[in-house]
């Protein structure tokens, strides 16, 4: 049996919180092939999904990216330690105030 080798991907937009956003800079994600399954990782945000197909993936990113906006951006920052205010400052950073699709 073989091995397909890994992949990049490379995403300018992504749905967070319900709507589709242009990213400020594309988001790189490494596609790896498992038996029959998807592995969509980013290592900037550290997130992993497994996915049957690579639609669902990205969906699965998507939705991963809306929960740490909902945990980092969302919430007051007088409330998050110094290793949170960098990751809420990466994410407002990808995702500019006002650029909705």
């Amino acid at each position: 049996m073989f091995k397909i080798a890994d992949q990049v991907i490379s995403l300018d937009r992504l749905k967070i919180n319900g709507r589709v956003h242009r990213l400020a800079r594309r988001l790189t994600i490494t596609v790896e092939h498992e038996d029959d399954r998807l592995i969509l990782s980013d290592e900037e945000f550290g997130l992993v999904v497994s996915a049957t197909t690579l639609e669902e993936g990205i969906a699965g990113i998507s939705d991963e990216l809306s929960m740490l906006w909902e945990v980092y951006v969302d919430e007051d920052p007088a409330n998050l330690t110094p290793d949170a205010l960098r990751l809420r400052n990466n994410l407002t950073s990808l995702v500019p105030a006002g650029v909705i699709l």
